[in-house]
């Protein structure tokens, strides 16, 4: 059985919504700034030249995850189980549900439930994790005679790739 490649990546950094709550309507309609646009291409850039293929992207309906996602594919998989207030088990059942026959998925999401979401897929652990915006966390499940071996494969932030 082929290796299989998860990148749980915060979405890049937005535009403030003064007055509004989280998963909000406002909230949701919150585009990315120009560094966020930056930081989003460059980590997308970084990504396509070290994941194998295929990869399915799969975003948060915020658009701000959406237009982080966009710098991977045009055209990501929305699913509004990765929305700003979802919580670890929504989350978790995407990568649960995710054929394992090779390939990658990258999930565009926010946090705190993107970090803790891959922290406890890598180790089983339920502590908070935090990313940075535009930062990721790149994950490896592997089937071995023991069974499956899941391991870091890296973590990465935008501040970490550019000039």
């Amino acid at each position: 059985m082929p290796n299989f490649h998860v990148i749980f990546w915060r979405h890049a950094e937005a535009e403030d919504a003064v007055g509004s709550a989280q998963g909000d309507e406002i909230d949701l309609r919150r585009p990315l700034t120009k560094q966020g646009r930056r930081d989003a291409a460059l980590v997308a850039a970084w990504i396509k030249s070290q994941l194998p293929k295929p990869w399915t992207v799969v975003s948060s309906p915020a658009q701000r995850a959406r237009h982080t996602a966009q710098h991977l594919n045009d055209y990501p998989v929305i699913d509004p189980r990765l929305r700003p207030e979802s919580s670890l088990e929504e989350l978790l059942s995407v990568v649960a549900e995710f054929p394992r026959d090779g390939g990658a998925l990258v999930l565009v999401g926010h946090q705190p439930t993107l970090g803790r979401a891959g922290l406890y897929w890598i180790t089983g652990c339920d502590q908070q994790f935090s990313l940075r915006k535009g930062g990721l966390l790149w994950a490896v499940e592997r089937n071995r005679e023991a069974g499956i071996q899941r391991s870091l494969r890296a973590c990465v932030s935008a501040d970490l790739l550019g000039d």
